[in-house]
């Protein structure tokens, strides 16, 4: 997988198939999610056995490969699957330049800096680099890989869903997926909407930046990473902040987005594929 990312691209155009025979990719997807569901319970189990208490190297390197791995070792070995070792890296959108994806991110994210470097004070926080891996940086690039790369990506790219269709199937399990984010139904039901309003940004910037994850892991790795540096109101103020700085990211993403689009001279998501069919260039 590593030397796949490192190369940059690979000069191939294969289509799913396992043993040589084609195969249904959404059978595939959903057997996979089946199988992280059950890994994900047990690697929890056994995180919470050995991690102990959040602090230190063995912490650390507990909740990166108990916790967040198996988001890439599951998604990567479906992929390889399908598309071979070789290739599976590239059908996850890893072999996108991981510079582009940080550059195209903090001129995204940038207006949410502002936003809370206005309003909010600044907190350094305690243990900075256990909060910065454990909410930042292993949810940022790990989420998208399960949800944007392999979910979103595989239905639209190559089992020819659609855009609405794949985008929404991976921005509903992501909205799920957060709900326990919030205090009662009212607040999960937000956490919900925005979460997976965010979901369906993400899809998009996946699509639009030929599909490059590290686009949209950029701008969900910094707009978490934002959160720890600032000190958020314990009244109702705080959550407006924090859905301040979460909207206002869309305006330079889809900005951003559709200036790059026009300057590549066309767009991905066409109107031909927002119900079925997949984008051109999808093969990896």
């Amino acid at each position: 997988m590593l030397i796949g990312i490192l190369a940059g691209r690979f000069p191939t155009s294969r289509e799913p198939s396992i043993g040589g025979k084609a195969v249904p990719v959404w059978a595939i997807v959903l057997g996979t999610l089946v199988l992280f569901g059950l890994l994900e319970t047990n690697s929890w189990a056994l995180f919470d056995w050995i991690a102990g208490k959040p602090e230190g190297a063995s912490y650390l390197l507990a909740l990166g490969t108990l916790r967040w791995l198996p988001w890439l070792i599951v998604p990567y070995a479906a992929a390889c699957l399908l598309f071979g070792a070789r290739n599976g890296a590239c059908a996850l959108g890893l072999c996108g330049s991981p510079l582009t994806g940080l550059a195209v991110a903090l001129a995204i994210t940038l207006p949410n800096l502002l936003v809370f470097a206005v309003f909010l004070d600044w907190q350094w926080p305690d243990d900075p680099l256990r909060k910065v891996l454990q909410y930042s940086v292993f949810p940022g690039i790990f989420e998208e890989v399960l949800y944007r790369a392999f979910l979103f990506g595989f239905l639209f790219r190559y089992a020819r869903w659609g855009f609405l269709p794949a985008a929404l199937t991976s921005a509903v399990l992501f909205g799920a997926a957060h709900i326990w984010q919030g205090g009662d139904y009212i607040e999960a039901a937000g956490v919900f909407a925005i979460t997976g309003l965010g979901g369906l940004l993400f899809a998009w910037l996946y699509a639009e930046w030929h599909f490059n994850i590290w686009v949209p892991a950029g701008v969900h790795l910094l707009m978490n990473l934002w959160f720890q540096f600032f000190a958020m109101p314990d009244d109702g103020s705080g959550e407006i902040y924090a859905l301040a700085g979460r909207l206002v990211v869309f305006v330079p993403a889809i900005g951003l987005t559709l200036w790059m689009a026009r300057r590549r001279g066309h767009r991905v998501v066409k109107e031909t594929v927002w119900l079925r069919g997949r984008p051109r260039h999808s093969r990896i």
